[in-house]
């Protein structure tokens, strides 16, 4: 996990995601539907979710698949994250394992990022200077740090929980003024791009 952590960037991932999108789009990706497993709360375990997901770019030597544990909340109660996964990559043209990455949402979370940064790339111009963020937890800090990799913005934050600490922490990380809006609204109205991440069960 510390290799893959120490290793990795949002700005590592953007040529990657971009390629994929790529050829998503010109027909030559293989993505079938998600498995999910339902972990239901039970003596002996749960409550949780399995999600088993991969795909295959048409022409390359290797294709993934993911395995993500998530809402297993009762972890916290025991000290531990409430979601894992893993990374299997596997060899196309012998279908042998090449590696596998205990990447604990790390690397899923760097590829959000990095999509969107693409999004704000092709769906916005170098005028629109004002991003906003509506969330400020891990998700909206690599879609901070996606945007920067794409240029300099100003930014704009709200959030229920740890707006001040985004704003303070993700300014002195890219180098980007950040001011911490008093509601969506206000930061709706001030923003060019909007990225809303947050997984709250309370309107915002």
């Amino acid at each position: 996990y510390e290799a893959v952590t120490s290793s990795l960037t949002v700005a590592d991932a953007i040529e990657s995601v971009e390629e994929a999108f790529s050829a998503l789009a010109k027909g030559k990706v293989d993505v079938p539907m998600p498995m999910h497993i339902g972990i239901e709360e039970s003596a002996a375990a749960g409550p949780g979710d399995c999600h088993i997901k991969g795909g295959y770019v048409s022409g390359t030597p290797t294709f993934t698949v993911k395995l993500a544990c998530v809402s297993f909340y009762k972890n916290l109660e025991r000290g531990l994250p409430p979601g894992s996964g893993i990374f299997i990559v596997v060899n196309a043209v012998t279908g042998a394992p090449l590696g596998v990455f205990q990447e604990n949402r790390f690397m899923t979370d760097l590829r959000t990022g990095a999509a969107g940064g693409i999004a704000m790339k092709y769906c916005s111009t170098p005028e629109q200077e004002v991003v906003g963020f509506i969330g400020a937890g891990a998700i909206a800090r690599n879609m901070a740090r996606g945007a920067a990799a794409i240029r300099p913005f100003q930014g704009v934050v709200f959030g229920f929980d740890g707006a001040e600490d985004f704003a303070k922490e993700m300014g002195d990380e890219l180098g980007v003024p950040f001011k911490v809006a008093s509601s969506a609204e206000e930061l709706c109205r001030e923003s060019d791009v909007i990225f809303t991440q947050t997984p709250g069960g309370t309107t915002v």
